[in-house]
């Protein structure tokens, strides 16, 4: 027996669940707070791009003019900075990621690659950075570089967003005896 319009039919599918409850309202409620300090809470929080700011305080119901406000007030008091933030993720990522991949999480983050690419120089070569990703695979690397290791290798720091010139020097460098 199907249901009828209007009638709140039983839920027996995980389908029908999810979909249910992600019905959302088509319109929030205007928060109490300022978007300023909304703004600010988060940044309290942690580090975050403009972009990815803006876009918080949006979806909390704020306007476009009130967001805008908000992240006018935040940058100018120097409490949010794409050039801080984007400097912060490519030291923290710095060790595990090439270039590409550094690049392409912070345009993720709405962070301009100009912006980016100056965070990037500031970091070791991405030669160096490669050969101590690849510094897991000292070990088997000592017994033998096979090309089944060698290829290994190659996909582990390309997958990292590592050019193919470091991982060369990285095969290289393991390749060494010590």
């Amino acid at each position: 027996m199907r249901p009828e319009r209007g009638d709140s039919p039983e839920i027996t599918r995980t389908s029908d669940r999810r979909r249910a409850r992600e019905a959302k309202p088509a319109e929030r409620e205007k928060p109490r707070q300022s978007s300023k300090s909304y703004a600010l809470w988060h940044l309290s929080r942690r580090e975050m791009s403009a972009a990815e700011l803006r876009q918080k305080i949006i979806r909390r119901g704020y306007s476009e003019a009130e967001a805008d406000e908000a992240m006018r007030y935040v940058q100018e008091n120097n409490y949010q900075s794409d050039e801080r933030y984007a400097g912060m993720k490519a030291r923290a990522t710095a060790h595990r990621a090439g270039d590409r991949k550094i690049r392409m999480a912070l345009r993720a983050k709405g962070v301009e690659d100009a912006v980016s690419s100056a965070q990037i120089e500031t970091l070791a070569p991405e030669g160096e950075r490669a050969v101590e990703a690849a510094q897991k695979f000292r070990g088997l690397a000592a017994e033998g570089m096979t090309r089944e290791l060698s290829a290994k290798i190659w996909r582990y720091l390309g997958y990292r967003g590592f050019s193919s010139d470091a991982i060369k020097q990285a095969l290289q460098a393991l390749s060494q005896p010590d």
